[in-house]
């Protein structure tokens, strides 16, 4: 590895929201995110070179896929910014962060946006658990049980 990376800022939006209930979608978490992000790194949408999204489950639970673009969709200075969605279960994020570290190392781009996306609360709990089920290896992990991950954690 060569060349330093610095991460200038960041934004977590509030976990125990419920997003559908407030009439919100992708578009609006996503516009939150990437706007609060830039503020708090003190970065112009237009010196942003390449976006990073990290999201496992927008499919699933809310029949949105294609979320590399959706910055770009609600934040008009990222238009023809290059971007990348990344799936990893729940690592998505982090696989996000390093893929935006390579480029920046390789030196394909002096700046990257990374941006982690999910909307979960979407779908009753039997719903949830089976969506996020389908990150193990279907027919061969937890296959009896009813919530697959609490199963599996208690197999830890």
């Amino acid at each position: 590895m060569t060349g330093s990376v610095w991460i200038l800022g960041g934004y977590q939006s509030d976990f125990a929201r419920n997003l559908t209930r407030e009439g919100r979608d992708f578009a609006a978490l996503t516009r939150e995110v990437v706007d609060h992000t830039l503020a708090e790194s003190m970065i112009d949408a237009a010196d942003i070179d390449v976006v990073h999204v990290g999201n496992a489950f927008g499919e699933m639970f809310a029949r949105q896929g294609h979320l590399g673009a959706m910055p770009a969709t609600v934040h008009p200075g990222l238009w023809d910014t290059p971007a990348t969605r990344h799936e990893a279960a729940c690592a998505s994020g982090s696989v996000a962060a390093l893929a935006a570290m390579a480029d920046l190392r390789a030196g394909n781009y002096r700046t990257a946006l990374v941006v982690g996306l999910e909307l979960e609360k979407t779908v009753p709990g039997d719903v949830a658990a089976e969506h996020l089920g389908a990150a193990a290896w279907t027919g061969h992990e937890g296959a009896e049980a009813t919530f697959l991950w609490p199963s599996m954690f208690a197999e830890v």
